[in-house]
């Protein structure tokens, strides 16, 4: 593998992507860092928001729809692999899909552990992104997606464990998606003074359940040259997004002008760091990551 930086996304759907660190990902991939991005999930259980795509035709033939959606998008992004984990959707918390057995709710740890670790050490990240503790909005795949991102990025540099997934390999920096309060009041604020509905249909953006205080944002990375992309592969997740979906409401030029970032928490980090940050990658260099 050619020496160069590279970001593990893990994020539970398709689109999930797109939506949380869309911009991250075009503009890395710019600055010449290698992208990759795992979707733990097939995604066929999603609400099916495209009116061109009847639910009764549509619903059996999803998860190889979203897959695609996936592809697409990706390509729009620059992303330069796209895997899948290879477990089902699992629906809505508390939902009774949460206990099939292809879900990835009910999922054994061990595996869907030494699956992820198997992918890090092939790709050897430098950076590894995906949801916080309560998966963002509490959405079980999402939570399920951290804990095994979690688990793998430790277990991936012990020697001892999952020997036969490839050579151990210690990932410098992992962080969570974040989007912060204020970023959400600011585009209620403009939703408001151009007479359209605020952002997901709530007036105050600190009663919407995937928003991070301000506090505990480490990381905020200028992405305006990625805006058009991140867009672009929103709107190729057509069978989940409309264009009423807050980002694509906005124009375009007032999305760069104005909402042109995109923050994270840093979670682990084996070199040293200044907070808070405007570069995932500040502090490293293709040598950071050691074989142990």
């Amino acid at each position: 593998m050619t020496e160069q930086l590279r970001l593990l996304s893990v994020h539970a759907h398709a689109d999930d992507e797109s939506i949380t660190m869309g911009g991250l990902l075009a503009v890395s991939h710019d600055r010449g860092v290698r992208t990759v991005n795992i979707c733990c999930t097939d995604g066929k259980l999603a609400t099916i928001v495209a009116e061109d795509m009847p639910e009764e035709t549509t619903r059996p033939h999803l998860a190889k729809i979203r897959q695609q959606e996936l592809r697409d998008a990706c390509a729009i992004l620059g992303v330069d692999e796209v895997h899948f984990l290879g477990y089902g959707d699992s629906g809505m918390w508390g939902a009774d899909t949460n206990q099939l057995p292809d879900a990835f709710w009910k999922a054994d740890i061990n595996e869907a552990v030494g699956r992820m670790v198997e992918h890090i050490r092939r790709l050897r990240p430098h950076v590894v992104v995906t949801y916080d503790g309560v998966g963002g909005y509490g959405h079980p795949d999402h939570i399920q997606a951290h804990r095994v991102t979690l688990l793998a990025v430790e277990a991936a540099h012990m020697k001892s464990l999952y020997p036969h997934a490839g050579e151990p390999w210690r990932v410098p920096k992992l962080y969570y998606t974040s989007i912060p309060v204020s970023f959400l009041r600011k585009a209620s604020d403009f939703a408001k003074a151009a007479g359209m509905e605020p952002p997901f249909g709530v007036e105050n953006p600190e009663d919407l359940p995937f928003v991070t205080p301000d506090e505990w944002i480490t990381t905020t990375i200028d992405v305006r040259k990625g805006i058009r992309r991140k867009r672009e592969a929103m709107i190729a997740h057509h069978s989940q997004i409309g264009p009423d979906w807050p980002l694509l409401a906005i124009p375009e030029a007032v999305n760069i002008e104005h909402f042109g970032e995109e923050s994270f928490q840093l979670v682990i980090s084996r070199v040293p760091v200044s907070l808070p940050e405007t570069d995932l990658f500040a502090g490293l260099s293709v040598e950071e990551a050691v074989l142990v």
